[in-house]
């Protein structure tokens, strides 16, 4: 009896884990189409390469469409690393 019990708990466990891997794909996807829709004006990564440094100290601030998917972007990556934070924990704990 106590085999079937942790048995059905694994299997819970295995199906709440296989949800939140699932919703971690869903917000990877979303982080992916939001950072194809993102300004491409700034190229800090380039400039890093090549040396370049025009944008590095100059006052400018995002707004409107450039704010919006900044903000989305910022709140999809902690959404997608406390899904993956709250995955090993259950895969750690329920699992061993």
């Amino acid at each position: 009896m106590v085999l079937l019990a942790s048995s059905s708990q694994q299997l819970l466990a295995n199906q709440i884990i296989l949800g939140f891997e699932i919703l971690a794909l869903i917000v990877s996807v979303l982080m992916i189409a939001v950072g194809l829709i993102q300004n491409k004006s700034s190229q800090t990564g380039l400039s890093a390469l090549n040396g370049g440094n025009d944008e590095l100290f100059s006052n400018s601030k995002e707004r409107g469409v450039d704010k919006t998917t900044s903000i989305w972007m910022f709140s999809l990556g902690i959404a997608l690393f406390i899904i993956t934070i709250v995955i090993g924990i259950i895969s750690n704990t329920v699992l061993t």
